[in-house]
């Protein structure tokens, strides 16, 4: 009797074991899908230079460095503003991340940023990073260089 009793205790423990890995393994999956879905919604709001789409991912102390100079941390509100200001100088003609890394502790991506400024082509790489704070994702790097 007592060496059934310790069977059945062993399935039980491994039967646990097996649905809480399958419940981080889902729940890992269905971050890394909304992972995804934020970046192309970012990249949409870069081919469409749509600052909107962009800056509800905006955190309180988001890292700029592009191209034109502009270099720090900034609020979402001034964020905002330089991205916008950002856009009407270096008119994206097409943009697609050609990288995205869905990744529970880093998730970042990168692409190729064509534009037109003052009439000259030219092309720039595009970094942006995310990190989780509660239940929401920020931009918490963005990198135009």
């Amino acid at each position: 009797m007592k060496k059934y009793f310790y069977i059945i205790i062993v399935l039980l423990s491994v039967s646990f074991s097996q649905t809480s890995n399958l419940t981080r393994k889902t729940e890992t999956k269905k971050e890394s899908q909304q992972d995804d879905l934020i970046f192309r919604e970012i990249e949409t709001g870069i081919k469409d230079a749509n600052v909107e789409k962009i800056s509800k991912y905006f955190g309180p102390q988001t890292y700029f460095s592009f191209s034109n100079g502009i270099n720090g941390y900034y609020s979402n509100n001034q964020a905002f503003y330089v991205l916008e200001d950002f856009f009407k100088l270096y008119k994206v003609t097409s943009f697609n991340f050609d990288y995205i890394k869905t990744d529970k502790n880093h998730p970042h991506a990168t692409g190729k940023y064509n534009y037109d400024n003052k009439g000259q082509r030219s092309t720039a790489q595009v970094y942006i990073s995310l990190k989780k704070i509660g239940n929401n994702w920020i931009i918490t790097q963005f990198t135009i260089n």
